[in-house]
């Protein structure tokens, strides 16, 4: 109910607005996401767009490009840093590369709940700003989250630490997932995304893992049997601006996008929880058999956090890491 009154109040207001916005603007943001149009990610940027052009009385044009088709996640980052492209958004781990400070929204086992990746990430918004403005060139707007990757694997149910060993596990090529897993016995495979389901297929490899919708839109039921939601890592992704664009605008301009933005992150953060559940549902009903939290999670999460020192260098240094640290658990705890 919640995820049908929201998409219905956002097909109102697109009717509402879009024609305003196509004749009268004066700025244009093109933005780009790497999702299809049925994913959270992009029911945000509709929300977004809604909300732009609203607050802007339609001087602002935003042009959604789902899907990739103005480039990669890292290569739209970089036309981004030199103003060509206006706005995207991006998984977290995609912009390390050009902005390490926002590394720090991915150390393992940061986080064990929704609710504390909503007030970390709300109150870390302003501190990175004033870093990746000058790391990347890039401002963020709002900041998603598509609930966090859970372990899918063939073989058997997951229930704790031990009944890892064995198992051929895929990861993103990104170090910290990499290391993430070795810190509990395993010796991931890392591999590119749109390898990974031939392999879970061809029996290359046992399990990945990602969020639950990524499994229903991937149609991991298909290859996997067992589901271990474990909460070492949640799949966020910054709303960001190129910091170029953003400063050639009027400062009414600037406040009416920070508050779309801000207003969007809520929005597709609740779409996001409504699409998570109803994805388990699902699974559930295809068949794949969805175990809970390990047991033993906190050897999990004792192991995962005891390799943080070693990322410090990579996502900013290590006053920084403990800064942003301080930041958020403020935040958790007064959530």
């Amino acid at each position: 109910m919640f995820k049908k009154t929201l998409l219905a109040s956002l097909a109102v207001g697109l009717l509402a607005v879009a024609p305003t916005a196509s004749w009268a603007a004066e700025y244009t943001i093109r933005l780009s996401h790497g999702d299809n149009e049925n994913n959270p990610t992009h029911f945000g940027a509709q929300m977004f767009e809604r909300l732009a052009e609203e607050y802007t009385n339609g001087r602002v044009d935003v042009q959604i490009f789902p899907a990739n088709q103005l480039g990669t996640e890292q290569e739209v980052a970089q036309a981004l840093r030199m103003g060509a492209i206006e706005a995207e958004i991006l998984y977290t781990g995609n912009l390390v590369p050009l902005a390490p400070s926002v590394g720090v929204m991915m150390l393992p086992y940061a986080f064990t709940s929704n609710e504390q990746v909503w007030a970390a990430m709300d109150a870390l918004k302003e501190p990175l700003n004033e870093r990746l403005t000058e790391e990347a060139g890039v401002r963020i707007l709002g900041y998603f989250e598509k609930g966090f990757r859970v372990l899918t694997n063939s073989q058997r149910p997951v229930e704790t630490i031990e009944d890892l060993e064995g198992l051929k596990i895929r990861v993103s090529k990104n170090n910290i997932a990499i290391e993430t897993f070795k810190s509990w016995g395993l010796n991931p495979i890392p591999m590119a995304w749109a390898e990974v389901f031939p392999a879970l297929q061809q029996g290359v490899i046992d399990g990945q893992e990602n969020p639950y919708t990524t499994a229903i839109s991937s149609k991991f039921y298909e290859v996997q049997t067992y589901i271990t939601e474990i909460h070492y890592m949640i799949w966020s992704g910054p709303l960001i601006v190129s910091e170029r664009f953003y400063q050639g605008l009027p400062a009414d301009i600037q406040e009416a996008l920070n508050r779309a933005g801000e207003e969007a992150a809520m929005y597709q953060r609740g779409v996001s929880g409504e699409l998570t559940e109803e994805a388990k549902a699902k699974l559930v009903e295809l068949g794949m058999v969805l175990s809970g939290p390990p047991k033993d999670e906190e050897k999990w999460q004792t192991a995962a956090q005891a390799i943080w020192p070693q990322f410090y260098e990579d996502i900013g240094g290590e006053a920084w890491v403990k800064e942003a640290q301080a930041i958020m658990e403020e935040a958790i705890q007064g959530n």
